[in-house]
């Protein structure tokens, strides 16, 4: 339930955050973050709050830096933003969204811990997709070499995702969780236990 509540609430952040950038509205994207992060901390225990928060900071800083680097090599481009944004920093919506991915890991995105190559290949799928929506929208914009914005965007996010899944509060729980279930599998006789 919770990580279906996450998800729609993602969504409805990285649309609201994207079509307001595409009209001009850079900001919109940390307004509407405030109440997205209250409920993800609300659906999160009360001893790791303030450690999910850090996390999600820190993950907001990194992909402002990352992003930025890309921006600054002409690699992406914010066209919609620039009369409002004039800064070599990426827009603040960029930031907005990079912090509520890094809620993902907690619910939505949760199965993906024990898996880090899968996680690499959707990292490396998904977020060049969400870029490519946010040019249809006419948020973002590919750089001279388009090839060059999809390959860089696509390693991006296939180091990024497992790693932020890796350093996520609670991943050392859900690792050790996924270990036990493996190993009852084993004692059990199921698939992928060894031969007797």
């Amino acid at each position: 339930m919770k990580s279906a509540v996450q998800f729609v609430a993602f969504q409805i952040l990285w649309f609201v955050a994207v079509s307001g950038a595409a009209r001009g509205h850079a900001w919109l994207g940390l307004v509407v973050l405030l109440p997205y992060l209250v409920l993800h901390v609300m659906l999160v225990p009360r001893t790791e709050r303030q450690r999910e928060l850090t996390f999600v900071l820190l993950a907001g800083a990194l992909g402002t830096v990352l992003d930025s680097a890309l921006k600054a090599l002409a690699i992406t481009s914010y066209p919609s933003s620039v009369a409002h944004w004039p800064s070599v920093i990426v827009p603040p919506f960029i930031t907005a969204l990079w912090m509520a991915f890094a809620t993902l890991p907690r619910f939505s995105m949760h199965w993906l811990r024990a898996r880090p190559v899968l996680a690499a290949v959707l990292g490396a799928l998904a977020g060049p997709a969400s870029y490519g929506a946010g040019v249809r929208i006419g948020a973002t914009a590919v750089g001279t070499v388009p090839a060059l914005t999809w390959g860089v965007l696509a390693l991006e996010y296939a180091i990024v995702t497992p790693l932020l899944l890796r350093r996520a509060p609670g991943a050392a729980r859900t690792l050790a969780e996924w270990k036990a279930k493996l190993g009852g599998l084993q004692a059990q006789g199921g698939p992928t236990s060894k031969p007797r």
